[in-house]
C-alpha cells in the first residue's frame, strides 16, 4: 500500500484517537488481512489475519526508554500481553517528541516485556515526511513498541540473529550492541514454530555498552523443517524472545506411511546400509522399543503389535553418529 494512501486512510482514525491513552479490545475483535488497523498511530496491516478479541489492552506513554548513547522517542506502545503479528508494523511520530534522536536514523524496537531485552529492527522503512517508519516482520511476538536511532541501544538490544545452514548442522549467531543486568541466552527449536524445547544455553556478557557476538551449533537439527528464537533472560527474570528462524533440509531422507498407522509402519530411509539402529519414542520422550526390528531395503515396515493408540516418534540412528527422527500416530 503506497504511503501517502496510507495516510488517508488513517486520518480519521488518528483524529478520532489521538486523545485517548488506552484501548482494550475485548473479545471479539479480528483483524483480516490487508486491513489498516491504527491505535494513535501505531499502524498494523496484517499479512495473517490478527485476533486481537483476548482483552487485549494498549498504553500508550509519551515517555521515552533509556537508551545509550540516546533513549528512544518520547512516545511507546506498550501491550499487555504479547501480540503476534505478521505484516507491516509502523509508527507515524511527531517531530516534537524525536527527543534528540536523527530522523534519518531511526528504527523500530519492540520488546517482549516492558523495558528489557529490546530488539532493533535494522532495515526499517522511513518515510521522512509523513514522520512514518515501518517495518514487515513476521511473526513478531509484539509487546513494548518504540523508535531508537540506529547507532544507539536500548537495554539488551539484539542487533542479528542468524540461522547457517551446514552439512549436517546449523549454527546459530547473533550479536547486541548493549546489555545491563543480561544473564544468559537459552536456544529454542521447535518443528511447527508453536511448541518450544530448550536446546542450549550461552552465558551473556552481563554489561556491555559495546558489541558482544555469541553463537550455538545444533549438531541434530530436525529433518524437514527447524525453527530456532532465542530466549534473552535477565537476572531480575524478566526476558524476552528473539524473532524465529527457519532452517529447512530439503529431501529429508526419512519417510514413514501410512501415518497414521495400524499394524505397522512403512519406513523409507534412502541407504539402509548406513543405518545403525531403530527405536520408538513414545510422545512424553520415553524410548518404548529399542533395536531388535529386522530392517533392510527389501523389508522395510516397523510392526506396531502391542502399541496403544496415540502419538509416537520414530528415530533413525545412522553409523556415522547423526540421527533422524519423525512423528507418527498409531490408530
Amino acid at each position: 500500500m503506497n504511503i501517502k494512501t496510507l495516510s488517508l486512510c488513517l486520518a480519521f482514525f488518528l483524529t478520532k484517537l489521538a486523545a485517548h491513552a488506552q484501548f482494550v479490545t475485548g473479545n471479539s475483535l479480528f483483524v483480516n488481512i490487508g486491513t489498516v488497523f491504527s491505535v494513535d498511530s501505531l499502524v498494523l496491516v496484517p499479512t495473517e489475519g490478527l485476533n486481537l478479541g483476548d482483552d487485549y489492552s494498549l498504553q500508550v506513554n509519551y515517555t521515552a526508554v533509556p537508551g545509550v548513547p540516546n533513549p528512544s522517542i518520547k512516545k511507546t506502545f506498550v501491550f499487555n500481553k504479547p501480540v503476534n503479528f505478521h505484516g507491516s508494523l509502523g509508527i507515524i511520530y511527531a517531530p516534537s517528541q524525536l527527543n534528540g534522536n536523527t530522523e534519518s536514523l531511526l528504527e523500530l524496537a519492540n520488546s517482549w516485556s516492558d523495558q528489557s531485552a529490546f530488539v532493533t529492527m535494522t532495515g526499517s522503512t522511513r518515510d521522512l515526511g509523513m514522520h512514518y517508519i515501518s517495518k514487515d516482520v513476521a511473526d513478531l511476538d509484539v509487546r513494548m513498541l518504540t523508535l531508537v536511532n540506529g547507532q544507539s541501544a536500548l537495554p539488551v538490544t539484539l542487533i542479528a540473529f542468524d540461522a547457517e545452514k551446514g552439512e549436517r548442522a546449523v549454527k546459530l549467531t547473533w550479536k547486541t550492541s548493549f546489555e545491563t543486568n543480561s544473564d544468559f541466552f537459552e536456544i529454542q527449536r521447535s518443528r511447527d514454530a508453536k511448541e518450544w524445547q530448550p536446546l542450549g544455553r550461552v552465558a551473556s556478557a552481563g554489561e556491555s555498552k559495546g558489541q558482544a557476538s555469541y553463537d550455538f551449533t545444533d549438531d541434530n537439527p530436525f529433518a524437514g523443517d527447524s525453527y530456532y528464537r532465542l530466549k534473552m533472560a535477565d537476572r531480575d527474570g524478566t526476558f524476552a524472545f528473539s524473532q524465529i528462524k527457519k532452517v529447512s533440509w530439503a529431501g529429508a531422507g526419512l519417510a514413514v506411511f501410512p501415518n497414521p498407522a495400524v499394524d505397522r509402519l512403512e519406513v523409507d530411509v534412502k541407504d539402509w546400509s548406513k543405518v545403525a539402529k531403530v527405536r520408538i519414542l513414545n510422545a512424553a520422550g520415553r524410548i518404548v522399543r529399542d533395536g531388535g526390528i529386522a530392517l533392510n531395503s527389501k523389508q522395510n515396515n516397523v510392526p506396531l503389535t502391542g502399541f496403544k493408540p496415540g502419538n509416537y516418534i520414530l528415530q533413525i540412528e545412522y553409523r556415522d553418529g547423526h540421527s533422524e527422527r519423525t512423528h507418527f500416530v498409531k490408530y
